[in-house]
């Protein structure tokens, strides 16, 4: 209640301190040179403090308006994007919620008649629990059974003196009666140390010097090391058993590697700083102005070793997890995103489709689908042993059941990617062969598809099957509509994250659940038939009110909501857009207009003459780019209906999505090919299946070329794809050419050329067209190399016999050092060198020479 009442007292002063505080953390960092999957280009800070300003009252007013926000408010927090809304909400929230300490803080400073202006603007807008601490750290009171409260204790009047000595240090240190009443002489430097603990400029320094020069020690926990029958080790924490670096260079997945660790007692970790150059960096924000003493010296020296190194280094560890754990948490919403909008499949010529859910004793789950995702048949099929010659017969009748409700052309079957994947295959081929049947393969992933087939949802709709038999359902559905049915199921499930067992559930749960929020309202529902579970995910729509929906359909327009009991306006105008009303008795309820626009959109419709049920009205597609002619439309329609000309044309954009491409899902799908040089599928097929496992394929003769796969997951370091194998192969970001890491997208097919196998099942995998070698030159005598804190399925390999990867070896011994700038600039030193002639052996000289130049 009193956050609430905090906020409620809000000015436009208050916004305007704000704006200024956090403005720079929203300004985006210029592209670098030449690379296409940077961010864009800078903006000027003025720029984003104004949208800042103006959209902070928008989020005060309702913080689960972002979805709303962000696609009608566009002319309010231009330039901010969507993400940076996003985070506008959350610095907002922690702001709210270090409401009641900032204000007993504050109560202490402005005690002292306008000496602490600057700390009064900085906890004014701070979100950060660690600064407010720091800042309120003087006017703390110590805790009870502390050293500072048991020296007052016994030693009277001791506390006084030294705060007395602290505020009048030139006055008082060459006063010899004042100094013999300082006794004993080590409990006044303890709390003189605590008073230099205590100062903000102190912390501040310190932190800056940490940051900087700071290193992490990591080493074995001890105990003797698990060894393979080989003799060796199979620690996942190997690399890190005698390793060293700046908590500045650590990459995000090295962090969260050592603290998985850490946490498992398998590593220990430590902190090296240089303690002498710390108690310089004290005197200079704490005694800049004052003679050397040694009472402060040695009042400098306990404040290092006995409060702040510890405090430093445990914050700096602490802040490097944050960053780690927020970045893993962005990589999952990203690859959730990318998965939720998956275009739709393009079968309206086909039917129908049969998807397999393949298995061994359990038999093969066979679902036959129709276009809309409506179960037309559910089978099982067992088909091992004496059982095969029996499966194959009703597999061949499943396809002809299939064949009969697509009409002519090939059969689409979705099969899973997993158990028994290969063994099902060959038996659809022999049956489709058998039967004179042309079928077309689609592998897609199993992630969550039992986790579906056991919910309430699941057994409601089936309620006379078995989850294990409809687990196949959810497949074809998620080939059919993705969108639809993946939100169904908890994205933890799916399969998207590497580190989500190293991440806060909650903050994990909660950015998961905004970003299938997100999707939902990007690509809008229909109101009268889509799942109460995909309704639940439209922006502000409770459960409860969901339900209600549920028993007032069908809806007649989108105003109709309204009536629905406890839908006010607010939510009303949350949600209202992101649901459409076809066939309704408002046309523009099929649109991406707000119900509030129609009148303007209307207007629109008639002033430049488009239809909505016809697309040929609208005579250039390339009008949508080049807005300047829609300006003097634009200022006439805003003085008529009073909006500003932004959100005329942003009226504008919405009525020719709506018209020309409503589905967002299909409006870039060529975009993704158009930007990949290589990976294109052309020429490209499907694993043969005789190569269709991981020990015949490292027994076949590699690089395999020309192979299609599915992305599964994109990290910092490269994607994990699907090539139709048990196990995902790696496409490491150093063997994608000069294709941007970030133009992937999960779910998205491209042609590789697989390179190697290792012998635990990695695949290592390049993308076709680059001609990479094969890392496969010698299986006997390769050599694993995983970069530090990529442990896990899909590990980097690169093959120590191989002449070409000579350098590369290095370089993964490195990669974990390194930025991944830098180790490129490196690699390609070594290999320099090694094309000149210099041996393996030479090249760790060479390299040292190299780091430090570099």
């Amino acid at each position: 209640m009193r956050c609430s009442l905090f906020l409620l007292n809000m000015t436009t002063t208050t916004w305007a301190k704000l704006s200024r505080a956090w403005a720079k953390d929203f300004v985006p960092p210029p592209a670098p040179q030449g690379k296409a999957d940077g961010p864009p280009a800078a903006v000027g800070i003025d720029a984003v403090q104004r949208a800042v300003r103006r959209t902070l009252p928008l989020l005060h007013e309702d913080p689960s308006s972002v979805p709303f926000i962000c696609r009608y408010r566009t002319d309010v927090i231009e330039p901010l994007s969507a993400k940076e809304v996003h985070r506008l909400s959350e610095h907002l929230k922690k702001y709210e919620s270090l409401s009641s300490m900032r204000g007993k803080i504050l109560e202490h400073l402005r005690r002292d008649d306008g000496k602490n202006g600057s700390a009064i603007e900085r906890v004014e807008t701070s979100i950060s629990k660690s600064e407010l601490d720091d800042i309120y750290a003087p006017f703390k009171p110590p805790s009870k059974g502390s050293l500072e409260s048991r020296i007052e204790k016994e030693h009277p009047g001791l506390v006084s003196d030294v705060e007395e000595l602290w505020n009048n240090f030139e006055g008082l240190i060459d006063d010899s009666d004042f100094l013999r009443r300082l006794k004993p002489a080590d409990k006044a430097v303890i709390l003189l140390a605590n008073r230099i603990a205590a100062e903000v400029s102190v912390m501040d320094a310190l932190m800056d010097y940490c940051e900087q020069h700071c290193r992490a020690k990591v080493k074995r926990a001890g105990g003797e090391k698990q060894k393979t029958s080989r003799g060796k080790s199979t620690s996942s924490f190997e690399a890190y058993h005698d390793y060293s670096n700046r908590v500045i260079r650590l990459q995000d997945h090295q962090v969260l590697a050592i603290r998985r660790g850490v946490d498992q007692k398998q590593l220990r970790l430590s902190f090296d700083v240089d303690d002498a150059r710390a108690e310089r960096v004290i005197r200079q924000a704490a005694f800049s102005n004052k003679r050397d003493h040694k009472l402060y010296r040695d009042a400098r020296n306990n404040a290092w070793t006995r409060l702040l190194r510890k405090r430093c280094t445990a914050r700096l560890w602490r802040g490097a997890i944050k960053k780690a754990e927020a970045r893993s948490v962005q990589v999952f919403c990203d690859n959730l995103r990318s998965a939720l909008l998956s275009p739709p499949a393009m079968i309206d010529e086909c039917k129908a489709l049969l998807a397999l859910d393949p298995g061994f004793r359990a038999g093969i789950k066979c679902a036959i689908l129709t276009n809309e995702g409506k179960v037309a048949s559910l089978d099982t099929i067992k088909f091992m042993g004496n059982d095969r010659v029996e499966g194959k017969k009703k597999l061949m009748t499943l396809l002809r059941e299939t064949k009969e409700l697509c009409g002519s052309g090939t059969i689409p079957v979705v099969l899973g990617n997993g158990h028994g994947t290969r063994e099902a295959r060959q038996l659809l081929e022999e049956a489709a062969s058998d039967g004179h049947l042309g079928i077309h393969v689609q592998l897609t992933s199993e992630a969550g598809a039992s986790v579906w087939s056991v919910t309430d949802g699941a057994s409601t709709e089936f309620p006379n099957e078995t989850p294990a038999a409809i687990a196949s359902v959810s497949l074809g559905r998620r080939f059919l509509n993705p969108l639809n049915e993946l939100v169904k199921i908890p994205p933890r499930s799916l399969g998207l994250g590497m580190y989500q067992h190293d991440v806060s559930d909650n903050i994990l749960d909660e950015k998961l659940t905004q970003a299938s929020i997100d999707c939902v309202a990007e690509v809008g529902v229909d109101l009268n038939s889509c799942s109460a579970a995909i309704l639940e995910k439209i922006p502000s729509l409770t459960a409860k009110l969901c339900s209600k929906i549920m028993h007032a359909r069908p809806l007649g327009s989108r105003n109709d909501l309204l009536n629905v009991p406890g839908l006010g306006p607010k939510t009303f105008q949350n949600c209202a857009a992101f649901v459409r009303v076809t066939n309704g008795k408002e046309p523009l309820d099929a649109t991406l207009v707000h119900p509030e626009s129609y009148d303007l959109a209307r207007w629109l419709l008639k002033k430049l003459r488009w239809k909505l049920s016809d697309a040929t009205s609208i005579a250039d597609e390339s009008d949508l780019h080049q807005r300047e002619e829609w300006k003097s439309t634009a200022k006439t329609a805003a003085g008529m209906f009073e909006v500003s000309e932004d959100r005329v044309l942003t009226v504008i954009e919405h009525l020719y999505y709506s018209i020309t491409s409503p589905d967002p899902r299909r409006r870039n799908e060529s975009k993704t090919e158009d930007t990949m040089a290589k990976g294109s599928l052309m020429g490209c097929s499907s694993i043969p299946s005789h190569l269709s496992t991981v020990e015949k394929l490292r027994e076949s003769e590699l690089p395999l070329r020309n192979i299609v796969a599915t992305v599964r997951n994109v990290v910092d370091f490269g994607a994990f794809v699907d090539v139709g194998l048990e196990n995902d192969g790696l496409l490491h970001r150093t063997k994608m050419g000069d294709t941007p890491l970030g133009s992937l997208l999960v779910g998205q097919d491209l042609g590789v050329d697989i390179l190697g196998v290792s012998a635990v099942g990695k695949i290592s995998v390049g993308l076709s067209g680059l001609d990479l070698p094969s890392e496969n030159s010698n299986p006997r005598e390769s050599q694993i190399l995983t970069p530090a804190g990529h442990e896990g399925r899909g590990g980097v390999e690169l093959r120590k016999p191989d002449v070409h990867s000579k350098f590369l070896q290095v370089w993964a011994d490195l990669f974990h050092l390194l930025r991944y700038e830098q180790a490129v600039v490196i690699a390609q030193r070594i290999w320099q060198l090694h094309r000149f002639g210099t041996t393996l052996i030479q090249l760790p000289t060479y390299l040292k020479m190299t780091i430090h130049s570099s």
